[in-house]
């Protein structure tokens, strides 16, 4: 009897052709003469799948240049509102779920750059309802990216299909260990392409543009495939690695952990991560410790009553932050939802380095999706008024606060600034409308995502101890609504 495993891919450097976006041509570059885009709403969020009138969709464009301050830095989007079904926007209609939109006159006219040393980048790029209503996307909804290239000779390994994130991901396909996996490679000129599997030449195509075969899938583990052009003295390669999941580890949880991060008091070079997570098949953890790479040596091991799953860490850096997430049965990536810490990728940029100095950077390229953060050996914090006492809860005389509307600055340090106004109010209670980890950097706060993590549009955790420590020094008491 064969064992079925899920088979994860994860490209290291390409773009998806004819799944979720497709081009033609199918290397882009900044002086094509005609670009066309095409979008299938069966893949990816699916957004737009089945949507009618199917006259009314709409891209959001703009480039990912050599100006861009970060990988997600759309720049010269020449139709600035997303919820305005603007003409020029507007998408053809294909059928089967799909849907066009053409550049013509090359990428530097379409958005108007006209700096020489600037150089185009990236197409960053989504479909959308002319109210901005509905979008197609990746599947955790993100922007799609679409490579633009030089006149060099470029190769890119386009079957396993992939989203087009910052870092294309493979999508995940589900196999039997003796099924076999269709490979393609497509070259940029004519060349001769070969492909690898585990450093094994499985087939060579002479003065070619495209490359095609199979491999059986004979073990468990990690794998990798290349696809390398040729052409005169020029060499390139495209490389994609995958893990193939073993079965699970069966393995008692270690006494005294649990859920969420767990960090060793005797051992600052260790964490153990634990997950609750019934009804999953497997499990592995990504994150600065291992590159973003899924391998075989981080899939997790499952609890005898299958309803966790965990790994030990080793080799980090105390005191380092090290942001991670779980991929869980291939195709879901989490983050901790205990974890003190997150990083966004949508709204950790708008955060000033005023309210939240040396703020880590969210690994842009390497995943998608909130990632939370684990640190060693953390700097325990001092508090100068150890011992508090409460104030009667009989008595008390509460002012409620909502830290984005209190002060222009927005954030702790500032609040905690007017604790002396605030005492001559008479009060001895602040009730915090609630500042838990909420979606986006501007929220009264009762649409919390993280429970245990303090949201850093206000701060730092040491600025929120420290207000709460001035607060006590003052007699008064620090509510969560």
């Amino acid at each position: 009897m064969k064992k079925v495993f899920t088979l994860t891919l994860m490209l290291i450097t390409a773009f998806a052709n004819a799944q979720l976006l497709s081009t033609s041509p199918a290397f882009v570059q900044e002086n094509s003469s005609q670009i066309v885009i095409t979008a299938d709403a069966t893949k990816g969020n699916q957004g737009l799948k089945d949507y009618t009138p199917t006259t009314d969709v709409y891209v959001h464009i703009g480039a990912i240049t050599t100006k861009s301050t970060t990988p997600s830095d759309w720049k010269y989007l020449p139709f600035t509102s997303f919820t305005t079904a603007t003409a020029a926007a507007n998408c053809a209609y294909l059928g089967n779920n799909k849907w066009s939109f053409t550049i013509n006159g090359g990428l530097r006219a379409f958005f108007g750059i006209t700096d020489a040393t600037e150089t185009i980048k990236k197409i960053a790029i989504l479909f959308r309802s002319g109210n901005g209503s509905k979008k197609l996307a990746n599947a955790d909804g993100s922007d799609m990216y679409i490579p633009v290239y030089d006149g060099s000779l470029n190769v890119r390994i386009d079957v396993p299909p992939s989203q087009p994130l910052f870092t294309p991901v493979i999508e995940p396909i589900t196999k039997v260990v003796g099924d076999a996996v269709a490979i393609t490679a497509n070259a940029s000129q004519s060349s001769t392409i070969k492909l690898f599997f585990n450093g094994v030449l499985l087939t060579t195509s002479n003065s070619a543009t495209t490359a095609s075969t199979s491999v059986n899938i004979t073990a468990t583990g990690n794998q990798q495939i290349i696809a390398e052009a040729t052409a005169g003295t020029s060499v390139k390669a495209d490389t994609l690695q995958f893990v193939v999941a073993a079965p699970n580890t069966v393995a008692a949880l270690p006494a005294g952990l649990k859920d969420g991060i767990n960090y060793d008091a005797n051992d600052n070079t260790t964490a153990t991560l634990v997950l609750y997570a019934p009804n999953k098949g497997n499990i592995f953890a990504i994150g600065d410790f291992n590159n973003w790479t899924q391998s075989s040596q981080y899939q997790m091991k499952i609890t005898p009553d299958a309803l966790r799953y965990w790994i030990k860490l080793t080799g980090l850096v105390p005191a380092t932050e090290y942001a991670f997430q779980y991929i869980i049965d291939g195709n879901l990536k989490v983050a901790d939802y205990t974890a003190e810490k997150v990083l966004d990728p949508f709204n950790d940029q708008y955060i000033t380095a005023t309210t939240y100095p040396n703020l880590k950077p969210y690994p842009a390229g390497k995943t998608s999706g909130i990632v939370s953060v684990l640190q060693t050996a953390k700097p325990v914090y001092n508090w100068q008024v150890p011992n508090f006492s409460k104030p009667d809860k009989r008595n008390l005389i509460i002012y409620e606060l909502l830290v984005r509307d209190f002060t222009a600055a927005q954030n702790w340090k500032t609040t905690k600034d007017t604790l002396s106004y605030l005492k001559r109010l008479g009060i001895n209670a602040i009730e915090l409308m609630p500042v838990n980890e909420f979606e986006g950097n501007n929220s009264w706060g009762y649409n919390p995502s993280f429970f245990f993590a303090p949201d850093k549009a206000y701060g730092t955790d040491v600025a929120f101890k420290d207000f709460i420590d001035a607060c006590h020094a003052q007699g008064i008491a620090v509510i969560m609504d």
